[in-house]
């Protein structure tokens, strides 16, 4: 079996003061919040799901060491092949150490990100939380309880809004994780989707006004008028949506019909896809 585990932060003596939802969680097990505790039961939840056989790969931050001999025991006891991610709290002489001893079960550090597939998905995994391009997810830890809104970014931490409706501290396996990723790809798909359709619509609103608009950089005469236009919603108490109300706009992503694409001129891309043809490059002449 595979699975994915992140900030465990063991003998981090503030971690249950920083991150609530741990402490929280611990009483709800009628367990005392100490990290004496917390260390016990998160070893001892590891070794109860993970099987020495098994690969784990560890997101970063197992905890805090002071002394490297520390963090090789901790390691050791722990069961799994581990893949380790290092953490911002994952010291390099650390990692250095449990390298050189056989019973940590290092196979593999990696220092930055690896993409995987897991069960036929694409991901990329780190520590950190990178916001991909469609159609890679982002596995992640770190941010703890925090979360980015976005669904291309999976957090994985322990203390994530997501690993809290399970039991918790268990490392999560890859077929457990499978729906949520595929859930994921397909919310970004239709995103990805409404994007496209609003670009197009953009396109038809440039045509009849013979003029290119580009929201993110208007030009001075555009920053003027939104000026104006805010300046007046302001004076007057008001909000765009008091205004799409007022003359009955949906505020709603614009969805176009098969009709309508067919009048929105394609791209040179969008060309040479539908019609399998290229345009002319041009020739050298000598």
């Amino acid at each position: 079996m595979q699975y994915i585990m992140s900030d465990t932060h063991f003998n981090h003596e503030k971690i249950l003061y920083f991150d609530k939802s741990r402490a929280d969680s611990l009483n709800a097990l009628g367990i005392e919040p100490t990290i004496e505790n917390m260390d016990i039961y998160l070893e001892t939840t590891w070794n109860d799901v993970v099987k020495a056989e098994d690969t784990v790969y560890f997101l970063g931050d197992l905890g805090m060491f002071r002394k490297k001999q520390d963090f090789v025991a901790q390691l050791t006891r722990l069961n799994g092949h581990i893949v380790f991610f290092k953490g911002n709290h994952d010291h390099s002489d650390q990692i250095k150490a449990a390298l050189k001893a056989p019973e940590t079960a290092i196979v593999e550090v990696v220092e930055t990100a690896k993409a995987i597939k897991i069960n036929g998905v694409q991901v990329w995994l780190s520590h950190y939380a990178i916001d991909l391009p469609y159609p890679i997810l982002s596995v992640h830890g770190h941010i703890h309880e925090a979360e980015y809104q976005s669904a291309g970014m999976i957090n994985l931490s322990l203390d994530s809004d997501y690993m809290q409706t399970r039991k918790f501290g268990a490392p999560i396996s890859f077929d457990e994780l499978t729906p949520l990723l595929v859930a994921r790809q397909k919310q970004i798909a239709q995103l990805y989707q409404i994007e496209s359709e609003n670009k197009r619509y953009d396109r038809l609103i440039e045509r009849a006004f013979d003029e290119t608009i580009t929201i993110n950089k208007p030009t001075a005469t555009q920053r003027h008028e939104l000026a104006l236009l805010v300046d007046y919603l302001n004076t007057n108490d008001l909000t765009y949506t008091d205004v799409l109300k007022t003359f009955n706009i949906p505020n709603e992503d614009k969805v176009l019909s098969d009709q309508v694409k067919e009048k929105v001129a394609l791209t040179g891309f969008e060309f040479e896809k539908t019609t399998t043809l290229q345009g002319n490059i041009g020739e050298k002449n000598d």
